[in-house]
């Protein structure tokens, strides 16, 4: 015969079961904006019946049941979302690090604008044009205007490549930065995985602390590409960079020398940033500052150049009276505007050519936009700077002089028009310029323009990046995340199912009074 008290036993297990559910969805409730949360489930089984067959077994058909049971608490979670949402958080943050340099390189290049390379070179080619009109040996106003242009498209350069250089210092620092903050995830999901496999050693799901390593793991995500994995037996890895650090309670640091192995994330954002945009850029204006003073150039050398001594023009047809007088005009390839300079005579007497218009400010052999600088002479004195191509021969006190030609600007309207010729950029190929032959505007629009094209390419990366990262996580919320809508449902169920079996405890409870206090007793 089957026991009354049994019933009692069902009645308690539905309460304790629903009460359970209850608290698992108040959890949910209370979290619901709590980030990295995991919707939590109570799973409830049927309890192990009683009377399992066997010799044991009571001539009582069926077997009886037991109620039910929470036999554990679970988290909501599909990991394969996981890895899709890592993966596109991970890409998108490296687009958005390189759209955030290439927008700061934008800003220091500042095309076009009153202080861009562009406005000024124009402005020195102009003042060489003027010059040319007023090459008067008593009114060096001219030449201190080129001298001036000159000195403020040296500074433009000079400023562009220190902020260039402290860019590039600025994302070496953030690179720094970004490790030791991997690092201190790497520390607490080791430790929080210490703690994981300590409770869940006991037979407890560790549901509140996965989420927190799951939301350190996204973190991590974000700086680098990670991989994650575990085995049934709780084996669990990190794989930071194709660094493992974090194997079980073990963890590796993640240093400079690992960073190879990041493919993405902000930390090869800021890498590419520095080693790739700002590098190239800083080549760029090399090449260009390099190149104006010493790219190769082809000009038209006026007939009636007296060409200085050693200098030595192919094809040249020289005059019969004046073995240095060009009888013709040739065309002659130079190095630069410093070497057509040397073409050319100061005011200075007795007649001096021109010397290096642009040097270097660290004594070095190579023109960089860092270290371009105008020639101290003729900082010094603008009569240094070298506009005539003629010169004449004078008796001073019966003695035969030469001097510079009066009133002569050839040289400076050879150099005003080096703005409509085409230098030489690279001619080995080894410079890696964007193009070889390009007038020095056209060279520069070349550069804003690749500049451009970059920056627009990293912002509708981050663009579409932003759409695929948001939808992977959409994704996950909707299998992940708690709504209240479905708790608030699940609130009202448990509770009609918790007073169900609070009313079988009640009617069992009358069955007993009833047997007891009522049964066997005749006449009352």
């Amino acid at each position: 015969m089957r026991s009354t008290f049994h019933n009692l036993e069902i009645g308690k297990r539905g309460v304790v079961a629903q009460q359970t559910a209850i608290s698992t969805t108040g959890q949910n409730i209370t979290n619901a904006n709590t980030p990295g949360y995991s919707r939590q489930v109570a799973k409830m089984e049927a309890a192990r019946p009683i009377e399992f067959p066997g010799l044991t077994k009571s001539t009582n058909p069926n077997q009886l049941g037991m109620g039910v049971e929470v036999t554990s608490i679970n988290r909501v979670r599909d990991f394969l979302l996981d890895i899709e949402y890592r993966n596109q958080a991970s890409d998108l943050s490296t687009w958005k690090m390189k759209q955030e340099t290439l927008g700061n390189i934008e800003g220091i290049i500042n095309e076009p604008s009153e202080d861009s390379i562009s406005t000024t070179i124009s402005e020195f080619w102009n003042a060489w044009q003027q010059l040319s009109k007023n090459p008067s040996a008593t009114d060096l106003s001219a030449r201190t205007v080129v001298q001036q242009k000159a000195l403020a498209l040296t500074e433009t350069f000079n400023h562009m490549a220190t902020q260039l250089d402290t860019l590039g210092n600025n994302l070496t620092e953030r690179v720094n930065v970004k490790i030791s903050e991997a690092n201190n995830y790497i520390t607490q999901a080791s430790e929080l995985t210490q703690m994981i496999r300590r409770i869940e050693g006991l037979g407890d799901n560790a549901n509140d602390l996965r989420d927190q390593r799951d939301l350190i793991v996204d973190k991590l995500a974000e700086l680098g590409n990670v991989q994650v994995s575990e085995t049934t037996d709780n084996d669990y890895q990190i794989v930071f960079g194709g660094v493992v650090v974090v194997d079980n309670m073990d963890s590796t640091p993640f240093t400079l020398a690992n960073a190879a192995g990041l493919t993405q994330g902000e930390i090869r954002g800021y890498i590419d940033s520095r080693d790739v945009h700002v590098a190239e850029y800083t080549k760029q204006l090399n090449i260009m500052a390099d190149t104006l003073a010493n790219g190769k150039v082809k000009v038209t050398l006026p007939a009636g150049t007296i060409i200085p001594n050693g200098v030595i023009i192919p094809n040249a047809v020289m005059s019969a009276n004046n073995p240095q007088m060009l009888d013709q005009s040739v065309e002659y390839e130079v190095n630069g505007l410093n070497g057509l300079h040397k073409l050319g005579y100061t005011l200075k007497n007795p007649v001096q050519t021109g010397g290096d218009f642009f040097v270097t400010s660290d004594g070095s052999t190579t023109i960089t936009a860092a270290n371009i600088r105008v020639n101290q002479n003729i900082l010094d004195d603008a009569a240094n700077i070298a506009a005539s191509m003629r010169t004449e021969k004078i008796n001073v006190n019966g003695t035969p002089t030469e001097r510079v030609l009066q009133g002569n600007g050839d040289l400076a309207l050879l150099i005003a028009g080096l703005a409509e010729r085409k230098f030489s950029f690279d001619p080995l190929n080894n410079k890696g310029a964007i193009t070889d032959e390009a007038t020095f505007g056209g060279y520069m629009q070349s550069v804003v323009a690749q500049l451009g094209s970059e920056s627009d390419h990293a912002t509708k990366m981050v663009e579409n990046g932003t759409l695929l990262a948001d939808h992977a996580e959409n994704l996950r919320q909707s299998v992940s995340s708690v709504s209240l809508d479905e708790e608030m449902a699940n609130l009202i169920k448990f509770q009609q199912a918790y007073s169900a079996s609070a009313r079988l405890i009640t009617t069992v409870d009358e069955m007993l009074d009833k047997l007891i206090n009522s049964t066997g007793v005749v006449g009352r």
